[in-house]
């Protein structure tokens, strides 16, 4: 959606100050990612159809969801996410969807045999259709230049497929929920939360009250994606709540402090939960996270901000320390996630994106021992995978060469572990955890 982008006299006020709406975003100067549909009209129309149609999740779900991840900024539960770097709606097949909900319940379950705790599971499902891209054009080899590929719900993959449809907005709707009801089959339904204070202005059924994290069973998987496609969002976003997933999160690409999707975010009672780079220091950070939870000292607000880091293998020792002090400095209390894939993201000779096994695992084990060199809790894993067999990670076992990717590389954008690595990621991280928890007794 072609997005206004003027500027006006709210945008500079301070987040305290500045009134909310699942709206505002749209009056700031920064919308990044933004997609240039040829009919704005059509845009508008989609997004009010969408607007009109039920909750995908409801929002005492998401009150639960908060609470999990309360639980897991306080070092009482571990949370596991995983899934595809970009959905396909063609994968939105009960074999597809069974083998990753199967994969996500064996990595809960090693990890909560692992580390003794409760853990959260969290699929990258029924939602991640959209994906941020560098460049919004790409050039083919004739010099044509068109829109680049920036997942299902904006345009399709090959060549003719690329102009924006924002009627695909619609069917990300669908098969989203499709996903759900897939899910249903392989989960127990989450228990409500008990009768507590509404949040003001918010219909009775809409708890603000936490509740005990783990009174629903085992087995629940709640969805996530990142919240990229602000008009999408927004339509779906009712109250405070964006019931198109449980939790939701913004890129490195679209996290700027005066940018759109920060001032989307800030407003919502979902946990919300942002990527974080290399390039970030503490200052950066601490505003970030003032600007999107200005009340930290609020005890609701324990695990409502999950900072996701994905600094690379190489770079966890030099800039995390920093990181972990500069918020332990302030009132905030947020969940802290390792994504160990997307830093390590290596192009081939041939131009094919992969990433090693290796240094997935090192990113993920370092991650954790340097949270506890700094009194820290790392409460959270975040895995790019699919439950089925894929070449486009490389280990050391199955794929001694660069030019097996090929075999069976299917992913619409980053590469995604296969079932068996994604297992063996998980397997070795809780053997890591365990070694360090018996050398501390020793």
């Amino acid at each position: 959606m072609a997005a206004e982008s003027t500027a006006t006299d709210s945008h500079s006020a301070s987040p305290l100050q500045r009134p909310w709406t699942p709206q505002s975003w749209t009056k700031m100067n920064t919308i990044a990612q933004n997609v240039e549909y040829g009919d704005s009209t059509a845009v508008h129309e989609v997004c009010n159809t969408i607007a009109s149609l039920p909750p995908l999740v409801s929002p005492a779900k998401i009150e639960i969801a908060r609470s999990h991840f309360a639980a897991a900024a306080k070092g009482r539960a571990f949370i596991v996410q995983g899934g595809d770097c970009a959905e396909s709606f063609h994968d939105v097949r009960p074999h597809i969807i069974n083998q990753k909900v199967k994969l996500l319940q064996e990595q809960s379950q090693m990890v909560a045999q692992g580390l003794n705790l409760p853990v959260i599971t969290v699929g990258r499902i029924a939602g991640q259709y959209a994906k941020p891209r560098s460049n919004p054009w790409e050039i083919l080899p004739d010099g044509t230049k068109i829109h680049a590929f920036r997942g299902h719900n904006v345009n399709g993959a090959g060549i003719g497929e690329r102009c924006p449809d924002p009627h695909r907005l619609l069917l990300g709707y669908f098969h989203a929920r499709a996903t759900l009801d897939l899910m249903k089959e392989r989960q127990l339904p989450v228990t409500p939360p008990a009768t507590g204070p509404s949040t003001p202005g918010i219909d009775d059924t809409l708890f603000e009250k936490t509740v005990d994290p783990f009174e629903s069973p085992e087995g629940t998987i709640f969805t996530s994606h990142e919240a990229l496609h602000l008009p999408f969002e927004s339509a779906v976003t009712h109250s405070r709540y964006n019931t198109s997933a449980s939790f939701v999160w913004i890129g490195e690409r679209s996290r700027q402090l005066n940018g759109a999707h920060v001032e989307y975010m800030r407003g919502l009672r979902n946990p919300i939960g942002v990527k974080v780079g290399p390039t970030m220091d503490g200052p950066t950070l601490v505003e970030l996270l003032d600007t999107l939870c200005p009340n930290p000292e609020n005890k609701d607000n324990i695990g409502r901000i999950t900072i996701i880091t994905r600094l690379g293998a190489d770079c966890v020792e030099k800039v995390l320390p920093s990181l972990i002090q500069a918020v332990k400095e302030t009132y905030h209390c947020p969940v802290w996630m390792c994504d160990p894939c997307h830093g390590n993201t290596q192009t081939t000779k041939d131009g094919v994106k992969t990433r090693h096994v290796d240094s997935i695992l090192q990113e993920l084990t370092r991650t954790y021992q340097t949270h506890r060199n700094n009194n820290s809790f790392m409460g959270g894993l975040h895995l790019e995978q699919t439950g089925e067999f894929v070449t486009e990670c490389l280990d050391d076992t199955k794929l001694r060469s660069e030019q097996r990717l090929a075999f069976n590389y299917r992913s619409l954008c980053d590469p995604r572990l296969s079932n068996l690595q994604a297992l063996k990621v998980v397997r070795s991280f809780v053997d890591f955890v365990r070694n360090c928890h018996d050398q501390t007794k020793d």
